[in-house]
């Protein structure tokens, strides 16, 4: 798909455009893990070059385009392969290599993909929220958890629930000084989407962390922080999109951490210096 578009407006690229544009082609799999900068200073040219070629192509900028790049990858699919490229008669040698490269591309793609000034109207957010409820299923359930403590940390009003009807509860209770933040690797699970919506119709700000491409979680949510896409539905571990989801909740933290330092965070670090490394007296 992506090189037909190519290739239907190449008489209207300038000469740069069409190296970017020849590379992209001969390089699709290595560009999924590539952020804008890169694929500029590889072709020698700025990104605004890139974009005005995005555009072209239909896009409204590099995410956009990479959303559909990605999509159009093949994916390999076998009765040996229990997910990605891991085979059922791998060593375990086989499989740690290839869980490590699963989980370097997966933050790599991540990072590649990130909306700055998306993650930053989301840390906003969360700073001038009175009140918080996070709420995934499963694995993103987990990482909510993750999320939930650490927020805690800078004394935020937060909750994270598994159960959806503890959740809607929690929702129903809020106004638009508070914040719903949803994370769902497919974008369509059901009580997301439902909390989603409750909370639109009560006016409550909210923060989707899903994979990129269209989905009604995308749709419903105030701003989208995106995650890899990269995962066969049928994985019985969900490796790339826990990594992924980690990687943009280790982002929105640890910048959280730096606009809210003060001396209360800097007693916490001392005090966990003192108990890790006591003094002799």
């Amino acid at each position: 798909m992506i090189e037909l578009k190519l290739r239907e407006v190449k008489k209207d690229l300038s000469t740069k455009e069409l190296k970017v544009s020849e590379y992209i082609i001969a390089n699709t799999q290595a560009l999924k893990n590539m952020s804008i900068q890169t694929l500029a200073k590889l072709n020698h040219v700025s990104t605004s070059t890139i974009l005005r070629l995005c555009n072209k192509l239909g896009y409204k900028g590099f995410s956009d385009f990479k959303v559909d790049l990605i999509g159009s990858i093949p994916q390999k699919l076998s009765t040996e392969i229990l997910q990605d490229d891991i085979n059922l008669n791998d060593s375990l040698e086989d499989v740690n290599s290839k869980v490590q490269a699963m989980e370097k591309s997966s933050i790599d793609e991540t990072h590649s993909i990130v909306n700055v000034n998306a993650l930053n109207s989301a840390i906003e957010l969360i700073i001038q929220s009175n009140k918080i409820v996070i709420f995934g299923v499963g694995s993103s359930g987990l990482v909510g958890k993750e999320l939930e403590y650490q927020l805690i940390k800078i004394k935020k009003d937060v909750n994270c629930h598994f159960d959806p009807h503890m959740s809607r509860n929690l929702i129903s209770t809020l106004d638009n000084n508070d914040l719903v933040i949803i994370i769902s690797h497919s974008g369509e699970t059901p009580d997301c989407v439902e909390l989603l919506k409750l909370a639109e119709q009560s006016f409550v700000p909210s923060i989707a962390i899903t994979k990129m491409g269209q989905s009604q979680i995308s749709s419903l949510a105030s701003i989208v922080l995106h995650t890899t896409s990269m995962e066969h539905a049928s994985r019985l571990i969900p490796i790339r999109s826990k990594i992924s989801q980690i990687s943009v909740v280790n982002m929105l933290l640890t910048n959280l951490f730096i606009r809210k330092y003060d001396e209360r965070l800097l007693q916490q670090t001392q005090n966990r210096e003192k108990r890790k490394y006591p003094r002799n007296n």
